[in-house]
């Protein structure tokens, strides 16, 4: 019978008794509860020892199945001490919640301390303790596991028959205080053009960093229940995966799992997929639009790990965080990845990230603000050389406004193509699964199909919306021209909304390395494409005007040498019978005569090999240039990004 073993001090004058008190810390429970629970130990203790008695109470709040709380690192120290007489707890659940408890009553019996659970009936000085623990505990387990199941049960069945069990309320929304269901949600129709405003700025961008900032800036407030008072890009991505905004509030996205080394529980997403309910009235985007924007988002952010796979930086192409252009956007040439800031100690410069991983040899960095400013003015250059396009330009964009579609013909056209060689590959695999029943690459196949199916309904519903909508775009060289001065001659260089304008107008920057024909230093130069219209959304509604406004430009990164400086003038004064001492004191600058002579040794050096210009590209290291020879360090293997494709140089 449980306490019926009388109690013996093992100092011979007082009982050590240690009280373990504990709750989970949930809405209702109460701090009292601990001090019940050490007073019903007490009591239970008196009943069996009426001599003089220390207690030692251990009182806390944490969930039982937790295995590292600190508290039992602090049980289990005392139980070791060979000082407690007794340990005591209301039930065995109060101390753990799971089969550990077991061990613990163990390594009490182990130390001579008596182990007394009265509402599980547990005394450690019966034969059968070991029997009536476990017991105990699967009694515990059970209990968490069926309120668990019937709390999931009760809870999805309301949301799924009214409604019920909704979420807490987000921007965009209002909720009376008395609202119970979904059905009393309001949307807040003076919030849908801000929400549809910042919904089109992500999808262009797919940087919720900068939508982010964009909100802030117009003073856009956070949802109510929000802890940060300002928008930030975590909180931009949660708020336009809410699937409340398409008017479908779902539950069941995440389950937890137990990580039985701690006890800890973790979320997790469903493997059944969350459940949903039909409000249209709440929607403030399209559910294809929606759709369409979290499925980029997601391909953008999926391979959002440092690990990199393949050699491949996973935040390839997207940057995580808005940075100063040609940051995170310039790419080297020979491996693809990204030019990074802070290139050999110097901060002002970029790198290839790919040198810094050993995986590229490429390790010559070149001036951002430079490389920016070289940017602005080839682009400026290119406005001005198109004034000759300026009536063809006038013609292509007055006969596409005329267009019933609105410039949209071409569009239309491929998209009813696409659309009918999707459903003849609809109807071959249907006759397939028929004749050879499923299989695992018919599987793949109805994935692709899937994909596909998504991306022609988001570009009917983009071509129907933008139908009967005027064309936004200037209606001439002259007029392109202002706006896009305006703009660059607005933002600052070194802010990042003049790298988001940059990465519209110049979509591919690669770098790559050149070198004087006699050798010397080795220099970056960069191949760059130029998109005029990149900041335009509607360049697309225009047959052959993106191919107008494009140009693949070549942009030196450097300072020339000095021999090539002169080269050119020192050419023409030697033609003129001139020596090098007086060739020398003619140019400008005054270059000794070692240089002018270096510089006719260059141009003769180009003449028989035949050069137009002396720089040639490097293909591989050179073996006498001692910065590049980071490819014979034992960590070097290079690697270059398999999907980049390389200008041509």
């Amino acid at each position: 019978m449980f306490g019926q073993t009388p109690i013996i001090p093992r100092n011979g004058h007082a009982l050590v008794v240690g009280i373990v008190a504990r709750i989970s810390g949930g809405q209702n429970q109460k701090e009292l509860s601990l001090d019940d629970q050490s007073d019903h130990a007490k009591e239970v203790v008196a009943e069996m020892y009426q001599g003089p008695t220390e207690f030692i109470c251990i009182a806390t709040k944490g969930k039982g199945e937790r295995l590292d709380r600190p508290e039992l690192a602090e049980v289990e120290k005392l139980l070791r001490s060979r000082n407690l007489d007794v340990l005591i707890c209301e039930d065995l659940g109060r101390l753990v919640r799971g089969a550990e408890a077991c061990w613990l009553c163990g390594i009490a019996v182990d130390h001579g301390t008596r182990v007394l659970a009265p509402n599980d009936c547990v005394d450690t000085t019966e034969d059968s303790w070991e029997e009536d623990v476990l017991s105990a505990c699967r009694d515990h387990v059970g209990h968490n596991a069926h309120t668990s199941k019937r709390l999931k049960h009760k809870l999805m069945n309301r949301f799924l028959k009214f409604g019920g069990a909704m979420a807490r309320e987000i921007f965009g929304f209002i909720v009376p205080d008395d609202a119970t269901t979904y059905d009393d949600w309001q949307k807040d129709l003076t919030l849908t053009p801000i929400i549809r405003e910042a919904a089109k700025r992500l999808r262009a961008t797919l940087n919720c960093s900068a939508v982010a900032d964009w909100l802030n800036a117009e003073g856009v407030p956070v949802g109510p229940y929000c802890r940060n008072k300002r928008w930030n890009g975590s909180m931009v991505r949660r708020f336009f995966g809410n699937s409340v905004l398409k008017g479908m509030p779902g539950r069941g996205f995440k389950k937890t799992i137990k990580h039985h080394e701690t006890g800890r529980r973790v979320s997790v997403p469903n493997p059944k997929g969350p459940n949903y309910r039909e409000y249209p009235e709440l929607a403030h985007l399209d559910a294809d639009e929606f759709d369409e924007l979290n499925a980029a988002l997601s391909e953008r952010n999926a391979p959002i790990k440092r690990k990199h796979v393949d050699g491949q930086d996973p935040l390839f192409g997207h940057p995580r965080k808005r940075t100063v252009f040609p940051g995170q956007h310039a790419r080297c040439w020979y491996c693809g990845r990204q030019y990074i800031w802070g290139a050999n100690g110097l901060t002002e410069n970029l790198m290839c990230s790919g040198a810094r991983e050993w995986r590229c040899w490429n390790s010559i960095g070149f001036a951002g603000a430079l490389a920016g400013q070289k940017v602005i003015e080839a682009i400026t250059s290119k406005l001005y050389q198109l004034n000759g396009f300026d009536a063809q330009f006038r013609d292509m964009v007055l006969n596409a406004s005329k267009e019933a579609s609105g410039g949209l013909s071409h569009r239309w056209t491929k998209l009813r193509r696409d659309e009918e060689q999707f459903n003849r590959e609809k109807e071959n695999l249907k006759l397939a699964i028929k004749t050879h029943g499923p299989r695992p690459i018919l599987e793949e196949v109805m994935a692709e199909l899937d994909a596909r199916a998504r991306q022609l309904v988001c570009e009917r519903r983009r071509l129907e919306a933008i139908q009967g909508r005027p064309l936004n775009l200037p209606s001439s060289i002259s007029q392109l021209r202002d706006a896009l001065e305006k703009e660059l001659g607005v933002a600052s260089v070194k802010s990042p909304e003049f790298g988001d304008l940059l990465r519209l107008l110049v979509p591919e920057f690669q770098v790559y390395l050149v070198r004087l024909c006699d050798g010397g230093h080795v220099f970056p130069r960069a191949k760059v494409r130029l998109n005029l219209a990149g900041s335009f959304e509607d360049v697309g509604r225009v047959p052959g005007i993106q191919e107008l406004l494009s140009a693949e430009i070549t942009l030196d990164l450097f300072e020339p040498p000095q021999r090539e400086q002169i080269r050119v003038m020192a050419v023409q004064l030697r033609s003129q019978g001139l020596i090098l001492r007086e060739i020398a004191q003619k140019l400008p600058g005054r270059p000794s005569q070692t240089a002018v002579g270096n510089s006719l040794a260059l141009q003769t050096m180009m003449e028989a090999l035949g050069l137009a210009s002396p720089f040639v590209a490097l293909m591989e290291p050179p073996n006498d240039y001692p910065k590049l020879r980071r490819y014979l360090n034992h960590r070097y293997q290079f690697k270059a990004i398999d999907s980049f494709k390389q200008l041509s140089i």
